[in-house]
């Protein structure tokens, strides 16, 4: 429990020092039963408009409200997918869940996330049914594949709050007859740091005969993006696939909060307690992280599949509700990173409802299972 203590103990500091946030308990909620990107949604949102949006598609709302949301946003291409600026300005505006609601709505125009999605609903009732046909083509393809798992900050201290160790994918996978491997990178050690160990463990599979999917969670999204960019492996046709858990790609802004003075202090005393060491924590901030990934180019043979949790304000987890509140006010969050900074170029299954840690799903075992199937007929390109 020690994670949830410190993220918690945090949040405080930051009131007690007069950091604004929004006052949740006082705020008007809005009913909501609605299915979203086909999933089943029944919850609390923190406006009328948001209410709207989603129960309705907006058929009741005012037409200049109307008139004004629908040029918000246009998604027609994973090249369109709006920026957090963007986000910034409609939760301002309206409010975070309005956001969030658009942005779904948006992300589902786009022809390769409606792709990926309704193979991924698909492939899950299959799983629950226990279907015959999914459980001979996966295997068929366990001996052509081989998965390297990239865990996430704090995979062997803070596992057992976070997940971050991916135990239950591993065993998922596993039990479906694919080989896999733990990448063993530091347990809080920086993305330059990780991305090198990385590189080197894929390097030391290439020749194994074996097509190279790459799992990640958290932390290992921006260390694997690092990764894929070194010469060593970035033109390597054996590493065909990266499955994106809930990547912090351009950081998290939680950290940048900590960095102007008096405030950085609370982040060196943290970073002292729990033995981190300063330039490792800053290696997954905002200021750092987007420079460095906006010189991401992936490998055009590469199939990148993203997982990530889009919750709307009544949906977060109690480890995810301290900083989804610290973060509202830039706009849809998983309570830990801002939503468009955690896609990946290519294809989308959005998680609704779940926050950044999508471990506490109770389907996550059968969704993990219908992810392995997911990934493989996009990169073979039998999804169809």
């Amino acid at each position: 429990m020690k994670y949830a203590i410190i993220l918690s103990a945090l949040c405080l500091l930051l009131l007690a020092i007069g950091f604004p946030m929004v006052a949740d308990a006082l705020a008007t909620t809005h009913s909501v039963h609605a299915t979203v990107a086909g999933i089943e949604v029944s919850t609390q949102v923190d406006s009328a408009v948001a209410s709207q949006l989603i129960n309705d598609n907006g058929q009741r709302l005012p037409e200049n409200v109307s008139a004004d949301l629908r040029t918000r946003l246009s998604c027609r291409s994973i090249d369109e997918i709006p920026d957090a600026q963007a986000l910034q300005n409609i939760t301002s505006d309206y409010s975070t869940d309005t956001a969030t609601a658009l942005l779904i709505q948006c992300l589902s125009n786009i022809p390769r996330i409606q792709q990926s999605q309704r193979l991924f609903l698909s492939e899950l009732a299959q799983r629950r049914e226990g279907d015959p046909e999914q459980a001979a083509f996966l295997a068929a393809k366990a001996n052509e594949y081989l998965v390297l798992i990239v865990p996430g900050w704090g995979y062997q201290s803070n596992a057992a709050v976070t997940g971050s160790d991916l135990a239950t994918p591993r065993e998922i996978i596993t039990g479906l007859g694919f080989e896999n491997h733990l990448v063993a990178v530091e347990d809080t050690g920086s993305v330059e740091g990780g991305a090198k160990i990385i590189v080197a463990a894929v390097d030391k599979y290439l020749h194994s005969g074996k097509k190279i999917i790459l799992v990640s969670a958290s932390s290992g999204g921006p260390t694997v993006a690092l990764a894929l960019d070194d010469p060593t492996i970035a033109k390597k046709p054996q590493v065909v696939g990266w499955l994106n858990i809930c990547g912090v790609l351009r950081g998290t802004p939680v950290i940048d909060t900590f960095l102007p003075w008096p405030k950085s202090l609370l982040l060196h005393l943290v970073a002292f307690y729990e033995g981190w060491k300063y330039t490792d924590v800053l290696s997954l901030s905002s200021a750092h992280s987007k420079p460095r990934y906006d010189r991401f180019k992936p490998p055009a043979h590469l199939t990148i599949l993203n997982y990530i949790g889009i919750p709307f304000s009544g949906q977060v987890s109690e480890l995810g509700q301290d900083f989804y509140t610290m973060l509202k006010a830039q706009g849809p969050n998983d309570g830990l990173t801002l939503i468009p900074d955690a896609l990946a170029p290519g294809y989308t299954i959005m998680a609704v409802g779940m926050d950044h840690f999508v471990n506490n799903d109770p389907e996550i075992n059968i969704k993990t299972a219908a992810l392995v199937p997911v990934l493989l007929k996009l990169i073979e390109g039998s999804e169809e």
